[in-house]
């Protein structure tokens, strides 16, 4: 790697000490440095990036810590290598609670993860995509219902507020329902189901699969 002038290094708080050093050898990073005294501190590692953590026993871990991005070449593999670790290891992929990782749609830019003491972790695919899907929203000649579900999905993909997305279709589908096709119905439903399933809401769940198969997508027109 190229020597650096200046270079960052994101240092995150931590409270469950060995519950978030264990959370982050599952996901592939390594110990490099751990003290004790004069206070606890700690540097994990995986491919040249570093997060060092320091022990903060007052902090709230029911609220957003500190945080930090990683910049990747390769998104898709590398949530599936993640998910895949936490499934092993606790039996299931969390999306709610600590720990968790946000779901990523196919072809998403990014994900966030969030170990035991609170640190959200947002890994980004390189390159100008991400920033693209973040602008769609803001795209001239969206219907209203189309706007609704590209605001939701940034809130959603990209501050991870899960309840404010799902006020937003609430409201959207509520709205526009009748002036759009199935297809845009179909979709703005498909991810309403998925929110609320992320929020353990199973009722609205229920409720948005169900009129997601009384829609007629035979004669659907492409958007």
């Amino acid at each position: 790697m190229k020597d650096r002038e200046w270079m960052s290094i994101p240092v995150l708080k931590y409270v469950a000490i060995d519950a978030t050093l264990a959370f982050w050898e599952t996901l592939g990073f390594k110990i490099t440095y751990r003290q004790d005294r004069p206070y606890k501190y700690a540097v994990m590692e995986r491919n040249g990036c570093n997060l060092h953590l320091y022990h903060n026993k007052s902090m709230d871990i029911s609220t957003p810590g500190n945080g930090c991005l990683i910049i990747v070449n390769d998104i898709q593999n590398i949530y599936q290598e993640l998910s895949g670790s936490l499934k092993r290891k606790l039996g299931r992929v969390p999306s709610s609670g600590l720990p968790r990782i946000s779901r990523m749609k196919p072809m998403g830019t990014r994900f966030t993860v969030t170990d035991p003491s609170g640190n959200p972790v947002i890994l980004i695919q390189r390159g100008d995509k991400d920033k693209a899907d973040y602008e769609i929203a803001d795209q001239k000649g969206l219907t209203g219902l189309g706007k609704s579900i590209a605001l939701a999905v940034r809130l959603r993909d990209f501050k991870e507020d899960y309840p404010a997305a799902a006020k937003t279709l609430d409201n959207a589908l509520k709205k526009h329902l009748s002036e759009v096709e199935e297809g845009q119905k179909a979709e703005a439903l498909i991810i309403r189901a998925e929110l609320a399933r992320t929020l353990n809401d199973y009722i609205k769940e229920t409720q948005c699969y169900k009129l997601l198969a009384d829609l007629d997508l035979s004669t659907n027109k492409k958007r």
